[in-house]
């Protein structure tokens, strides 16, 4: 019985690594988006850049920790040929003063949202900098419609999805 039950783990764990697996590299299309100045432009390759299959329709969310001193180019692509592009939201945590019912000062985080692509146009990147190291929050809604180019994904629910981050020094100004 514990054989069966472990070739089941098995079995279960390797259909998910094959799923996620097989958009591993969806990412690198986002580069398609960029003009070819934007390409030129000399960005490294932030290695927490990622890509999977997600169910079409759904909120995803990712962070990524972005660092004090560089700037960074974030963009989001899917495999849909035909798509409008990739709804996303770039948040940050903040912390702020509330006063509860007793007149009582207290600290709380919440979630500000500094950039929405839909309000930019279905824009399909940001550029942004850190004044400090600090976590980002990066919410994506991947479509609703279309098929994916994935062969094993094309009578599925699912699509594949990349965000490719980017990151490069920013230049020192001043003394």
């Amino acid at each position: 019985m514990r054989k069966v039950v472990g070739i089941g783990v098995l079995l279960l764990s390797a259909i998910m690594v094959q799923a996620y697996a097989q958009c591993n590299k969806t990412h690198y299309l986002c580069m398609g988006q960029f003009s070819k100045e934007d390409k030129s432009a000399y960005w490294n390759l932030n290695n927490q850049s990622r890509s999977a299959a997600f169910e079409k329709g759904k909120v995803y969310e990712m962070s990524f920790v972005a660092y004090e001193g560089f700037e960074y180019r974030l963009s989001t692509c899917t495999d849909i040929e035909s798509s409008t592009g990739v709804k996303f939201e770039l948040a940050k945590d903040i912390v702020v003063r509330v006063k509860d019912a007793s007149g009582n000062t207290n600290i709380k985080r919440q979630r500000e949202v500094i950039f929405d692509n839909e309000d930019d146009g279905m824009t399909p990147f940001v550029l942004f900098t850190s004044d400090k190291t600090r976590k980002f929050y990066l919410s994506v809604n991947v479509p609703a419609t279309g098929s994916s180019d994935n062969k094993k994904l094309t009578n599925t629910d699912n699509v594949c999805v990349g965000v490719l981050l980017e990151h490069r020094r920013t230049e020192k100004l001043g003394f």
